[in-house]
């Protein structure tokens, strides 16, 4: 299993409008994404600029996979600049180590 985690900063809009959107029109595409696991939105609170911080998580179950996320990511973000601005401040991808889940 592999995981690429994104972060970004929210510079316009605001973090409901980022999560409508999400929920709306970036979830039904990566979740058609072969290897598809699990994608999730945090958002962290504000930054010493006093601006939202937006992580997300996405596992996959190969590298490519993951990677082909991270584009479909970028060019989402570009669509929805009518909505909200993104600025990505990191990228971190890997292969899952270790998990726990719940029984």
């Amino acid at each position: 299993m592999y995981c690429s985690i994104r972060r970004y900063q929210l510079v316009k809009g605001t973090p409901d409008i980022v999560r409508d959107k999400v929920e709306t029109t970036f979830m039904p595409r990566i979740k058609t994404l072969d290897g598809f696991i699990n994608y999730s939105v945090i958002v962290t609170g504000l930054g010493g600029d006093g601006l939202p911080g937006i992580v997300t998580v996405s596992l996959f179950d190969a590298a490519e996979q993951a990677k082909a996320s991270s584009k479909l990511a970028a060019d989402w973000a570009r669509e929805m600049s009518p909505f909200f601005s993104l600025e990505k401040l990191g990228e971190e991808s890997g292969r899952v180590a270790c998990q726990a889940e719940a029984d």
